[in-house]
C-alpha cells in the first residue's frame, strides 16, 4: 500500500461523531456548499448528526430521507504534520486514513496531505 504524509496537521472539530450501519434511515439535511467537498450532506438519526457522503445513501425522491447503504462513522482523524497514513478509500476532498504510527483511523481533509 502507498504510504501519504500529512503536510498540515489535523483535529477533530467533532469529538463525537454520527456512527452508522447499514439499513440506517437518517433526516437529511443542507448540502456542503463549499466546492472542494461537495458530496457530503449533513444527516441526523436517533444516533446522532453529522456530515455523510451521498454516495452511500439511498436518497428519498423528495431528498429529506436517506437509506444507508454500509456501515459508516464520521469519525476524523487527528495527524500531525509528518505523520505516515494509509489512505483507505476517498470521497469528496476527504479521505479514510490510517495513522500508522497512532495506529488509527478516520476521516481527514485531502488538502492536509501530500
Amino acid at each position: 500500500m502507498e504510504k501519504f504524509v500529512v503536510i498540515k496537521s489535523y483535529r477533530t472539530k467533532f469529538p463525537e461523531p454520527l456512527i452508522l450501519e447499514a439499513g440506517d434511515e437518517v433526516v437529511l439535511g443542507e448540502e456542503e456548499k463549499e466546492e472542494k467537498w461537495k458530496g457530503w450532506i449533513r444527516a441526523e438519526s436517533e444516533k446522532g448528526k453529522g456530515w455523510m457522503p451521498v454516495q452511500i445513501l439511498e436518497i428519498s425522491q423528495d431528498k429529506t430521507r436517506g437509506k444507508v447503504l454500509e456501515n459508516y462513522t464520521a469519525q476524523e482523524l487527528d495527524a500531525d504534520e509528518g505523520d505516515e497514513l494509509i489512505i483507505i478509500k476517498s470521497l469528496n476532498g476527504w479521505s479514510w486514513a490510517e495513522n500508522i504510527s497512532a495506529n488509527k483511523e478516520g476521516w481527514i481533509p485531502d488538502e492536509n496531505i501530500g
